[in-house]
């Protein structure tokens, strides 16, 4: 009776782990990686494995497989100061069978810092109506918020959901407001990352 007893926890505990492990959330992630903000010295002057969410490469093509990647190069911002605006557009590519909740994040891979406290970025929305891939007038969305890319690390924008088949634009755009004569020549590179979240 005794081994019966403890045959019958055991079942237990595994029947439980099992009904955990298929009811656990899952996660997938796409980044904008190596984006190089440089502040002027002056005043003025990859594969993860993921199986649904993806981001294109080309933002004025397909959902081709061809133009699908996790990893997507960012660009070398230059001599910014206080007066400094520019933006980044990315589209994400839900490939999967299951809606993805999606939010934003930041990794840190060389910031001497303040740098995160002196550059903001709101993220938006983006309806790229012609699909040329440009941000033109009418196209901008509901902002899903706009700090520093400190607070950005810390708190995370919530993006909302990407349905199966459906193509998410987003556009990031940063601004140089908070740039202090402290951190002229600094410069500093950030991975801007987009996790999809589902159930398993």
């Amino acid at each position: 009776m005794k081994k019966l007893l403890t045959s019958l926890a055991v079942l237990a505990v595994a029947f439980v782990s099992i009904f955990q492990a298929t009811s656990a959330v899952f996660e997938e992630s796409v980044k904008v990686a190596g984006t190089s903000f440089t502040v002027g010295t002056t005043a003025g002057g990859g594969d993860t494995g993921n199986t649904a969410l993806k981001m294109l490469l080309d933002v004025s093509g397909s959902n081709e497989s061809t133009n699908l990647t996790d990893t997507t190069a960012g660009p070398s911002f230059d001599n910014i100061d206080a007066e400094w605006v520019d933006t980044i557009l990315v589209k994400l590519y839900n490939q999967g069978a299951e809606t993805l909740d999606v939010v934003s994040n930041v990794e840190y891979i060389n910031d001497p810092d303040t740098l995160r406290d002196d550059i903001f970025v709101e993220i938006l929305s983006w309806d790229d109506v012609n699909n040329n891939g440009l941000l033109d007038a009418g196209e901008e969305g509901v902002s899903y918020g706009y700090d520093t890319i400190l607070r950005l690390k810390n708190d995370i924008f919530l993006l909302g959901m990407i349905e199966p088949g459906e193509v998410k634009g987003l556009a990031l755009k940063f601004d140089g407001t908070g740039v202090t004569d402290y951190n002229f020549g600094q410069s500093a590179v950030y991975d801007f990352e987009f996790v999809g979240m589902g159930q398993l």
